[in-house]
């Protein structure tokens, strides 16, 4: 095993014992003796790696941001199939499998509340970089519609992660389709007017 890999293997398991622990509990109650008790290391091992627990933390927020082509994906086949996308939430449903549970805690009422608008502001610039380089007039418009649209779709996500994924995933994505397609109000009146 190269030296590189060796300190990426113990800066990840550093991580990983700071991760079990802040499901447990509050950030203020983690120590950095818990951290390097729980993986095994001095305490010194962990100051190799990082500065204090904020750290640790911003470390693990920055690899879950998504990345830049799952975030465009979606607006260049919006633009190329004349307003529909074909599959809206697939690239998401990926990207929430793979880290569902670290964005469910963060996302929770014991997480982290910077992180909905460190995650809305970066999907927030990527769309907005995308729509500079197309060119399109209405730039600061755009931007407060993207804003109310990702901020819903977070909301939704979030709501899917808190009720423990209660619905399947193709039925959140009919939810998403119709409420994004047809607009909120739409869809509730269809709802309010739908009784059984």
């Amino acid at each position: 095993m190269s030296k590189m890999s060796r300190k990426e293997e113990t800066k990840n398991n550093l991580l990983d014992a700071f991760w079990e622990l802040y499901k447990e509990k509050p950030m203020a109650k983690i120590t950095v003796k818990e951290i390097t008790d729980k993986a095994g290391y001095n305490r010194g091992t962990f100051y190799t790696y990082f500065i204090d627990i904020n750290e640790a933390l911003e470390i693990l927020k920055a690899s879950l941001m998504p990345d830049k082509e799952m975030i465009i994906n979606p607006f260049m086949e919006l633009k190329k199939n004349d307003g529909t996308i074909i599959e809206p939430i697939e690239g998401t449903n990926d990207y929430l499998k793979k880290n569902g549970e670290k964005i469910a805690v963060l996302l929770g009422p014991k997480g982290d509340p910077g992180f909905v608008h460190e995650l809305k502001a970066r999907l927030r610039e990527i769309i907005i970089s995308y729509a500079k380089d197309l060119e399109i007039k209405e730039v600061e418009d755009f931007e407060y519609v993207i804003e109310y649209h990702v901020a819903g779709l977070i909301s939704l996500y979030q709501l899917w992660l808190e009720k423990g994924q209660n619905i399947d995933e193709e039925s959140l994505g009919h939810v998403y389709e119709e409420t994004a397609y047809k607009g909120a109000l739409s869809v509730i009146n269809r709802m309010l007017n739908d009784i059984r």
